[in-house]
């Protein structure tokens, strides 16, 4: 066999010129049509894949950086929400007194929202009392006066000031302040830096991010860089850097520019509540380089480049794409409340397990926070009934049986008494029953007496023709099934629902009808509250329930949560509402 090969290769180096011509020509011909376009297909597909890789990956990146962006944005409004409803609750706390002494607070408390502290002052803008002595409060109306002016203005709604720095002091606040019931000014002070620290800090602790916070300045057109993190690698002076104009004026999205160090993403993002703006930014080519390098080697080792992508999709498929998809579903129905998925396993890489580990981690906490705020407003929900309750004795006990004591006083006095006093001794004996008609429904309202003694239907059927009397809109109450009694707790936060959603239908519906019905099962009790008035737009999740100016729904909810009721609340423009509250007997039984 050999011996032919040979030969036929020494024949062919012993054809005349014109074979020999021949057979270049079939060499280069196959050179020509095969070897050098697949070649040239290979190159192309090779740097072609490079560069649809490179571009990939460049919005890639950029989608990440964005969706983090917003990520962060968000939970700064919810720390923003969060200090608004702070200085709310302080300003309603104050009840009159002007020494701090009324509030439910400690000064640890509220040294770890209001790191520099709170003060009072008149409208006039002199000081009436402070907790600290770090600021000078004396002077901090004049350096905030369109602050001052714009709460003054603004009753119960917060106001949030410019970056400030104190004459003497070496630490920059931003103040907020709010118009209390007394016709005072309540304002706080915390350091921009480390309150979004502990909220995003953690977004530059990687090293490669960078993580710029700004505000508009007092000047027009200038602004504060209120927090910095990371190496921050910009080219440019910094009022001309991408994204912090666009993110000054509302704006969001992600932009590229070339800079020494290479291609940089800017992802930009406003926080709307408070009028500042998130920038990140990060050398996306230091992430993307070893993939590039990778495709470019195409080339040489197409075949097992491809196999090895093959591998590698496959892969990253079912140890990455997949188990993050998971992890995403799970961090969505986190947002939304529940804590559950989060603990299911979702496999993948050692990273996305770590990430996992992390959220659980956080879910557990943030559980945890809930259920000790829960905790907290069940023990406030619990001293407010004890106090309705001794308020209501107390007038049941002393001030009815004086306003009866001095009717029956009045009848002996009548019978005794000339003809030309009789008219006025029976107009006031009217006004001292109609005195007695209004303090019962104020106990009434005060501690449903009956609800204890001839249990929730009752109550709730009396309350429906109480309202329905005071209000004048027909309201119908039926219920269903066999009554069962539940524990005290549960039987007087379900009154009291009813009863917020009924004043809610009688103040903001503009209903002509409404309806209470209540069915008892085997399993578990159902309440609804229905009218037909002219509906809203529900939040959809019960966070947004305060920037909404919901506050009667958040009552509502977190009266559900106290007793381990769920509640459904749905409603559209012009189609009316429909409050729905259902307790099973054994969430009931857990509760007790």
């Amino acid at each position: 066999m050999s011996g032919n090969v040979e030969r036929c290769v020494l024949s062919g180096f012993n054809h005349p010129p014109n074979k020999k011509s021949n057979w270049r020509g079939f060499t280069l011909q196959l050179f020509l049509i095969i070897v050098l376009p697949l070649t040239g297909l290979l190159l192309a597909v090779a740097f072609g894949s490079q560069t649809l890789h490179h571009d990939a990956m460049r919005s890639l990146v950029g989608d990440r950086d964005l969706r983090t962006v917003r990520a962060a944005s968000s939970s700064l409004e919810r720390e923003i929400s969060h200090m608004t409803s702070m200085i709310q609750i302080l300003s309603r706390n104050l009840s009159g007194k002007s020494d701090f002494t009324s509030l439910l607070l400690s000064k640890e408390e509220i040294s770890s929202i209001f790191d520099g502290g709170i003060a009072l002052y008149h409208t006039d803008g002199s000081l009436i009392h402070s907790s600290t002595t770090q600021i000078d409060w004396q002077t901090i109306p004049t350096q905030i006066s369109d602050t001052f002016n714009k709460t003054l203005e603004n009753i119960s709604h917060p106001t949030f000031s410019p970056l400030i720095s104190p004459p003497g002091n070496p630490h920059s606040y931003i103040f907020i302040g709010i118009l209390t019931d007394q016709h005072k000014v309540l304002v706080g002070a915390f350091s921009p830096d480390r309150f979004i620290e502990n909220a995003i800090g953690s977004l530059a602790s990687s090293g490669q991010t960078t993580v710029l916070v700004v505000s508009p300045a007092k000047t027009i057109g200038n602004f504060d860089v209120l927090y910095r993190g990371g190496p921050f690698k910009i080219d440019e002076s910094v009022p001309s850097h991408p994204g912090i104009q666009e993110v000054l004026n509302g704006e969001s999205g992600i932009n590229f520019y070339q800079g020494s160090e290479g291609e940089h993403v800017v992802a930009f993002n406003p926080i709307s509540a408070i009028g500042w703006g998130l920038v990140i930014e990060e050398a996306w080519e230091d992430i993307a380089s070893p993939y590039l390098i990778t495709t470019q080697s195409a080339p040489l080792v197409i075949v097992p480049v491809f196999l090895l992508a093959l591998l590698a999709i496959w892969f990253g498929a079912r140890r990455i794409v997949t188990p993050l998809q998971n992890l995403e579903k799970q961090a969505a129905s986190l947002a939304m409340g529940d804590f559950d998925p989060i603990h299911q396993p979702v496999g993948g890489i050692e990273e996305i397990r770590n990430l996992q580990s992390e959220l659980i981690e956080m879910a557990d906490k943030l559980k945890a926070a809930q259920q000790s705020l829960r905790s907290y407003i069940g023990a406030i929900t619990a001293g407010i009934e004890n106090e309705r309750r001794s308020l209501a004795r107390e007038l049941h006990d002393d001030t009815t049986q004086s306003l009866i004591a001095l009717n029956q006083r009045i009848q002996m006095v009548l019978i005794n008494s000339p003809e030309t006093q009789k008219n006025s001794l029976s107009e006031l004996q009217i006004m001292v029953q109609q005195s007695m008609t209004n303090l019962r429904r104020m106990i009434r309202g005060l501690r449903p007496i009956y609800l204890e003694d001839l249990g929730l239907v009752a109550s709730l059927e009396m309350l429906v023709g109480e309202m329905e009397q005071s209000a004048n809109i027909p309201t119908t109450f039926t219920s269903m099934g066999q009554e069962r009694r539940l524990d005290p707790q549960s039987e007087m936060s379900l009154y009291r629902m009813v009863q917020e959603s009924l004043n809610n239908v009688i103040h903001h519906s503009s209903a002509k009808h409404a309806w209470v019905d209540m069915e008892f099962t085997g399993t578990d009790l159902t309440v609804k509250i229905r009218d037909d008035g002219k509906g809203f737009v529900v939040p959809t999740n019960p966070a947004e329930f305060p920037e909404k100016g919901h506050f009667g729904l958040l009552g509502l909810q977190e009266r559900a949560d106290l007793i381990n009721a769920d509640l459904n609340i749905a409603s559209n423009p012009g189609k009316g509402t429909n409050i729905s509250i259902r307790l099973s007997y054994s969430a009931n039984q857990n509760h007790e």
